[in-house]
């Protein structure tokens, strides 16, 4: 099997998936974030001195800060970095090529794809190292790799 892909440069898309491949820390962060703007705000309304400085401001920073990192990060890589990228995927390996990035996975080496609806997220030592957006395949083809990863026992079928 070989299938390749080729992509180009979208700042959503990219957005997208840089939050994709984040989800897990970004989802801890916006908890913490969460949690400190609760207290501190609590703790403002209560009449605390310890309240906005100490609670609030870190809260606010740390919930806020992640969406300001992806958008700044998929600004960065489509603007500075506008390259397109291939995706060649075949039974062996899924690699992505630009002009400065060549980057692959031995499938023998991913633990699992997360499929999030868009993307294919490769997972290698518990990090989302690879964002795949499948939904740019044709359809055929589509349906090939998914096979070919749920056979594996890598993606869980739909």
């Amino acid at each position: 099997m070989l299938i390749t892909l080729t992509v180009q440069p979208d700042r959503d898309r990219t957005r997208r998936s840089l939050r994709a491949r984040m989800r897990g820390s970004l989802r801890s962060w916006n908890l913490i974030g969460a949690g400190l703007s609760v207290a501190g705000l609590s703790a403002l309304i209560l009449g605390l001195p310890i309240g906005a400085g100490v609670l609030l401001t870190p809260g606010v920073i740390i919930l806020v800060g992640p969406w300001v990192l992806t958008r700044a990060a998929a600004k960065a890589r489509t603007g500075v970095f506008a390259e397109t990228a291939t995706y060649e995927i075949t039974d062996s390996a899924v690699r992505v090529f630009t002009r400065s990035l060549r980057n692959g996975y031995e499938w023998s080496t991913v633990e699992r794809v997360e499929d999030n609806g868009e993307f294919w997220v490769i997972v290698v030592g518990g990090n989302g190292v690879l964002v795949l957006p499948f939904t740019l395949l044709p359809e055929p083809e589509e349906r090939k790799v998914r096979d070919f990863l749920s056979e594996r026992g890598l993606l869980s079928p739909v």
